[in-house]
């Protein structure tokens, strides 16, 4: 074997030794740099970037929400689907979107719940029907309120209501619908209209043609529109003729 062959395997031999050393090399420093990187708490989250309108939800309760999770000591480790998931289980929470953006950065965008009314005595009923638990006393909300599983339907009858009665000046307080799907209307002046089951349209159509007219609207307590035609009207019962009935009962009972 020539001389200039075997120069030319012994620097074919060095060089590719040289290769493998430099590669094993960064590849060991690689691994390293990953056993840095996931290990807890050597990147941890430093800021929180929330983004979005919130009129319920207070920033420090999306703080809060998001430091709670374990997970958010380590960057790299931390998962966006979690937070979100996070995120989205608290009540005022409609959708929320998370980003990270290096070094330490987590960038938050919250889309609050459209509120539209009061549910029953313990939640909400957000503007596509859907209830979430939580409770914010505001008198300019409608409050609602029937079985759960028609949250959504309620909704869609109090607004149709409203397109009727809003322009006459009648401002809702209440819709209710009972167990037996019959459905009960209170206007801002505690009058309430028992609409039964059918033809809500039509005899909230009938209140507004006839109610004007009725003397005394003041002692009106319900007017019942469950009829195919005309309506019963409820009186308040009168303060003093309640009062002289109590100390007549009191005086027959000294007799």
């Amino acid at each position: 074997m020539s001389a200039v062959v075997i120069r030319t395997r012994l620097a074919f031999i060095g060089g590719l030794t040289f290769f493998l050393v430099v590669l094993s090399a960064l590849l060991w420093g690689l691994w390293l740099l990953v056993i840095w990187m996931t290990a807890a708490n050597q990147v941890p989250v430093n800021s929180l970037m929330i983004q979005g309108e919130q009129h319920y939800l207070s920033r420090e309760e999306v703080r809060q929400s998001v430091l709670a999770l374990p997970e958010v000591g380590n960057f790299f480790t931390l998962e966006v689907d979690r937070v979100q998931q996070q995120l989205q289980s608290l009540p005022w929470v409609y959708q929320a979107s998370v980003r990270k953006q290096w070094p330490d950065i987590l960038r938050l965008y919250i889309v609050e719940q459209p509120v539209a009314a009061q549910w029953n005595q313990d939640a909400m009923v957000n503007t596509h029907g859907e209830i979430f638990r939580t409770r914010h006393e505001d008198p300019e909300l409608v409050s609602l309120s029937g079985p759960d599983e028609e949250s959504n339907r309620v909704l869609e009858e109090y607004r149709s209501a409203q397109k009727l009665l809003q322009p006459r000046g009648y401002r809702i307080e209440r819709v209710h619908l009972t167990p037996r799907r019959s459905w009960e209307l209170t206007l801002s002046d505690g009058v309430t209209l028992l609409l039964g089951r059918e033809d809500l349209g039509a005899r909230l159509q009938r209140f507004i043609d006839v109610y004007p007219g009725i003397a005394e609207q003041e002692r009106v307590a319900y007017l019942d529109l469950r009829y195919d035609t005309g309506l019963a009207v409820g009186w308040k019962q009168d303060e003093e003729t309640d009062n002289d009935k109590k100390r007549g009962t009191k005086s027959d009972r000294r007799a």
